[in-house]
C-alpha cells in the first residue's frame, strides 16, 4: 500500500464490440466494428451524508445509480442500426416506426496504457438512444463528423448485485482475455483474437487507436 504507483497514462479508443442481449439474457454471436473516434463513460453514485451530534456522521452509498456510454463512430451502420434498435430493413431502406423498441446490449472497446498494456471496458446491458445526423456542405478537403449515440446501461442478471461494468488491465496479474471477454457477453459468445488488426472484412475493426 505504501508502494508509489508508476506512471501510467490512457489513450485512444479502439475495438468496440458489441452483442445483443435475447430474453433470457444470453448473447450468441457479437460484432466488432470499426470507426470508433470517441467513448464517454459516465458512471453516477448517490452518496448522502448523514448528519447527527451536530455534525456530519455518516455517509451512504446509493450504489451506481446511472451508467451512460456514449459513442462516437463515423458511421452507425444499418446493420448496427438493425442490431441496437431493431428497425426493418425494407428494399434497402431503413424504416423506422413510431413504436420503436431498441434492444438490450452489452459493449466493450479497448484503450492503451502508456506501459505498453490495454485496458478493456466492458458494459453488459444497455440501450442506446437512435444517432441524430449533422452534416455540411463540402468546401475543400472532407471533414466528416462522427455520429453521436447514447447508451444507458442497468446490471445484468439480479437487480440489486447484478454486474454493469467491468474493466480488465493487462498489468493486472492473472488478466485472461477471454475470461473477460466472456465475463461481458457470456460463454456463448466466441472470442476472437483481440490482437488481429489487419482483417478488414465487414464486421471486423480496423486499429487506429
Amino acid at each position: 500500500m505504501g508502494t508509489p504507483n508508476a506512471k501510467v497514462a490512457k489513450f485512444g479508443a479502439s475495438n468496440f464490440e458489441y452483442g445483443v442481449l435475447d430474453e433470457n439474457e444470453k448473447i450468441k454471436d457479437t460484432r466488432k466494428i470499426s470507426g470508433l473516434s470517441e467513448v464517454k463513460l459516465e458512471l453516477t453514485n448517490d452518496l448522502k451524508t448523514i448528519a447527527a451530534d451536530d455534525g456530519p456522521y455518516l455517509v451512504l452509498s446509493g450504489g451506481i445509480t446511472e451508467a451512460k456510454e456514449t459513442l462516437n463512430l463515423y458511421d452507425v451502420d444499418t446493420q448496427m442500426k438493425k442490431d441496437l434498435y431493431g428497425i426493418d430493413i425494407q428494399n434497402g431502406t431503413e424504416v423506422y416506426t413510431k413504436n420503436l423498441m431498441p434492444n438490450y446490449v452489452a459493449t466493450m472497446f479497448r484503450t492503451k496504457l502508456s506501459n505498453g498494456k490495454h485496458c478493456w471496458v466492458g458494459l453488459t446491458k444497455g440501450m442506446f438512444s437512435l444517432p441524430g445526423i449533422s452534416v455540411k456542405t463540402q468546401d475543400g478537403a472532407p471533414d466528416p463528423e462522427a455520429d453521436e449515440i447514447e447508451g444507458n446501461f442497468v446490471p445484468r442478471g439480479d437487480a440489486d448485485t447484478g454486474t454493469i461494468l467491468l474493466i480488465g488491465r493487462e498489468d493486472n496479474e492473472g488478466f485472461d482475455f477471454a475470461k473477460f471477454h466472456a465475463m461481458v457477453f457470456g460463454e456463448e459468445a466466441p472470442v476472437t483474437d483481440p490482437t488481429n488488426t489487419k482483417d478488414t472484412k465487414p464486421g471486423t475493426v480496423v486499429d487506429n487507436g
